[in-house]
């Protein structure tokens, strides 16, 4: 599986809590913005000052926006690069069970804990990168990057599913495979489905 595209997957993931992230340092601005306004300055000095009281919160804001955007663009672009191919490789979906679990309990394990952190504190923050990155490399490592909340906003839902192949002329099934898919897999049984895989457990429907 592409690194990049991992990559991509893991921070995606973790848009509510970017979100988060940004209305809280926005909201620290504005409240010290109120308090250290001078009507007798210029807005420009004011503004300024506002700046440099609250550095730590518009780098946050700046890096996660920056993050956000372009993995945003990534995921879109390599998907329709997938898409785009005209002989993808297919395989038999012989069960597919819907997966409603995943999403809510990805959202309790990772990411309300991490919410915890003050996104206005250096020290907070350099913890909270710390943390972050020994999670990215275990998840991204192990490819536990298929929890996704820009795919959820883009249509997508998650079945665990048995998928059948030929292997060297014989059938072969992987069962309780993750399918990400648009399409409502329960009434696709014993159909092809044209994919890309996360090494043979992890599965994109691309149509």
């Amino acid at each position: 599986m592409d690194k990049k595209f991992k990559w991509n997957m893991f921070i995606t993931s973790f848009m509510p809590l970017w979100i988060s992230m940004i209305i809280s340092d926005i909201w620290t601005i504005v409240e010290s913005g109120i308090k250290i306004w001078r009507d007798e300055e210029s807005i420009y000095f004011n503004i300024l000052n506002i700046c440099k009281e609250n550095l730590v919160c518009i780098v946050v804001i700046l890096i996660i926006g920056i993050l956000m955007l372009t993995s945003i663009i990534s995921i879109n672009s390599f998907l329709n690069d997938k898409k785009k191919n005209n002989q993808p490789p297919r395989i038999k979906i012989k069960k597919a069970v819907r997966a409603n679990k995943l999403s809510s309990e990805f959202l309790l394990a990772y990411i309300l804990p991490m919410i915890a952190f003050d996104f206005a504190e250096l020290k907070s923050v350099i913890l909270f990168v710390v943390y972050f990155g020994m999670l990215a490399f275990l998840c991204i490592r192990n490819s536990n990057v298929y929890t996704n909340i820009w795919l959820e906003i883009k249509g997508y839902r998650m079945y665990l599913c048995d998928l059948q192949t030929n292997v060297m002329g014989r059938a072969h099934t992987y069962e309780d495979c993750l399918v990400i898919s648009k399409n409502d897999l329960t009434v696709k049984i014993e159909n092809n489905m044209e994919y890309w895989d996360f090494d043979n457990y992890i599965y994109i429907d691309l149509r």
